[in-house]
């Protein structure tokens, strides 16, 4: 009888828990099914705005500050203003900032970040190329350290390189054989949680395409 009780005590105490599991789970898949179907910035920051509600919600989760992030560099690409792009890069940082206190070692969350240094030096590429391009290099291998089977990462490393000078090492010829190992890698790539990062191998499936011609050596 005891024994009983103690066991229908933890169930109680379980309930709330599991409950409050499934809301934040079903709630962030029909966020992410609205970011993955958006294709303006305006959608695009109606998504951030959801993403920080679920970030302040559940302090102990860094996929929404994750994906807040995500969204705000996202966006940053397509606005015309140098000042509004730093502003919304500064909100992303932030973003990156919780996501990096709760999950420090995790390499999707690193890659992000080589993502957010791409987009601050697309604001002025000719001044802050210098600036933040050792800031990707060392995130990006930070990012292959935790995990070298993290295929966004060696998506951003055949990007970085792609669109690099020829006489930097960079260029198409370097760049095919890094998007090659990238596709390998999204082939190979499994994660059981739902709510886990997915993009990137669309991309890269786009510009094997364009760099079908370009011989690999």
């Amino acid at each position: 009888m005891k024994k009983a009780i103690i066991l229908l005590a933890i169930t109680l105490v379980s309930l709330p828990a599991i409950s409050q599991g499934r809301k934040y789970q079903k709630g962030m898949l029909k966020a992410i099914e609205k970011m993955n179907e958006s294709n303006d910035n305006a959608a695009y920051l109606e998504c951030v705005a959801t993403f920080e509600e679920f970030a302040e919600a559940n302090p102990t989760q860094w996929i929404p500050s994750y994906y807040a992030a995500q969204m705000l560099i996202i966006t940053s690409f397509d606005e015309g203003d140098p000042a509004t792009r730093d502003k919304l890069l500064e909100k992303a940082n932030k973003s990156l900032g919780y996501a990096l206190k709760m999950e420090p070692s995790e390499s999707e969350i690193h890659v992000m970040q080589a993502f957010y240094y791409i987009a601050m030096m697309a604001v002025d590429p000719e001044t802050r190329g210098p600036e933040y391009f050792q800031d990707v290099s060392w995130v990006l291998n930070k990012a292959k350290e935790l995990n070298p089977a993290n295929p966004r990462g060696a998506y951003l490393e055949a990007m970085m390189a792609l669109n690099m000078p020829d006489f930097l090492g960079g260029g198409p010829a370097a760049a095919k054989p890094i998007f090659l190992e990238a596709e390998k890698l999204f082939k190979e790539f499994q994660n059981e949680d739902p709510l886990w990062p997915s993009w990137g191998a669309d991309q890269v499936k786009d510009e094997l395409k364009r760099l079908k011609d370009v011989p690999v050596e």
